[in-house]
């Protein structure tokens, strides 16, 4: 019987932990976000219309949402080392990068995977927050989003990057 009672009162001890730590989550909708790019890249050429790039693209992400009837809008700075596969006979790519995320003059540093795949034009994927610092501690969920990073070969290997990219509802959850 006292086995069982103890029992017990782990597994309630545990759940109200469980929902006492999940209660304070905090999910952020920053709403509409974009973020122009540009930077540059190291071409590898695999033949049949096949190649990677190895590069690094910078750019502001600007979110915007409204607080009760006034728009606000916030800035970040973004830097993202990206690997492109692609096949321009095909028309297709695949891209990979790891993002740092500056806000609030460097108050704030958040850190992001994401992963997308489409046309020549544009892919689209999943931007996954992985932590931070500041503001940013424990910073985590993942959001849809769509990208373009147009990289053209200008001088040996070496090649210049543009792009955007759009978070529709950019959201994510600090404890």
């Amino acid at each position: 019987m006292r086995a069982v009672l103890h029992f017990i009162f782990v597994i309630g001890v545990s759940a109200f932990l469980i929902s006492a730590s999940s209660a304070y989550a905090k999910t952020v909708e920053s709403g509409d976000s974009s973020s122009s790019w540009n930077g540059t890249g190291e071409f590898l050429e695999l033949g049949n219309g096949e190649q990677v790039v190895n590069g690094i693209v910078k750019g502001v992400l600007i979110s915007r949402h409204k607080d009760g009837g006034k728009m606000i809008v916030h800035s970040s700075k973004l830097t993202c080392p990206v690997r492109v596969n692609l096949n321009r006979n095909k028309d297709y790519q695949a891209m990979e990068g790891l993002c740092t995320i500056v806000a609030h003059e460097g108050k704030d540093v958040g850190y992001a995977h994401w992963k997308c795949a489409g046309n020549l034009k544009e892919c689209m994927g999943d931007f996954t927050f992985t932590g931070g610092s500041g503001g940013f501690t424990g910073m985590s969920g993942t959001t849809p989003f769509q990208t373009s990073i147009i990289f053209e070969l200008q001088e040996g290997k070496s090649g210049q990057a543009i792009g955007y990219a759009v978070w529709p509802n950019l959201t994510y959850t600090l404890p």
